[in-house]
């Protein structure tokens, strides 16, 4: 049986390490479990049923080696896990490439407001730096939340990032409670992106409820 927070779980009985392609299923099946249907953006838009989009934008980034989870030692049960990859100075075109093709649908609209918030951010020209790696998603399992688990991953994701020679860690956080946690190790807030400001036809795409109201973009420099 997994400890529950208040048991005798330490620090030392979880162990960090990097998602390879054998681990597709059942990285998928967590993200399905604890990200996509709580992400703000997913599960705040029409249609509301359809919670699982962009996969292919998340799990791509295994291909790259900079992809961290924490498993259960013992059991190598995954217990949380944080997507992350490189994006060039032309991410924001990219992505805006692919939201008009996608068009009107729910991940369309999606990719629409992130090439926005991208080119917000801007943070090629603000940091002055030439390799960047972008935290995607993160998540970590209902029975671990309150352990500061998802500190521990992206603090292991700065320190991978370094040993592969990356000037800047980034995250858009659509969620408050991830936003708070980049507050609180320090990293600098550099965009807001309010989902009220936000509209496609005249009407408003995201409306998820409180506490979160925008997403937020953080940087570290490494």
């Amino acid at each position: 049986m997994v400890p529950t927070p208040n048991s005798s779980l330490k620090e030392e009985d979880i162990e960090i390490r990097v998602i390879t392609q054998q681990d597709y299923k059942r990285v998928l099946d967590f993200l399905s479990l604890y990200f996509f249907g709580n992400e703000p953006l997913t599960n705040s838009s029409e249609p509301k049923d359809e919670v699982v989009v962009g996969v292919d934008f998340v799990m791509s980034n295994i291909e790259h080696g900079t992809c961290l989870m924490a498993v259960l030692k013992g059991s190598d049960e995954i217990m949380g896990l944080t997507m992350t990859g490189p994006k060039g100075p032309d991410e924001a075109e990219h992505m805006q490439k692919a939201a008009d093709a996608e068009g009107n649908t729910k991940w369309g609209k999606i990719l629409q407001f992130l090439a926005k918030v991208e080119r917000d951010s801007n943070v090629y020209e603000r940091y002055n730096v030439t390799k960047v790696l972008h935290v995607l998603a993160t998540c970590v399992d209902v029975k671990m939340r309150g352990m500061n688990l998802g500190a521990r991953l992206y603090n292991a994701a700065l320190e991978m990032a370094k040993s592969m020679g990356y000037e800047l860690l980034t995250a858009d956080c659509t969620s408050f409670y991830s936003a708070r946690i980049k507050e609180n190790l320090g990293w600098d807030r550099i965009n807001v992106a309010p989902y009220k400001d936000f509209h496609v036809d005249g009407k408003q795409v995201f409306c998820p409820d409180p506490p979160h109201e925008s997403c937020t973009t953080y940087a570290i420099r490494i």
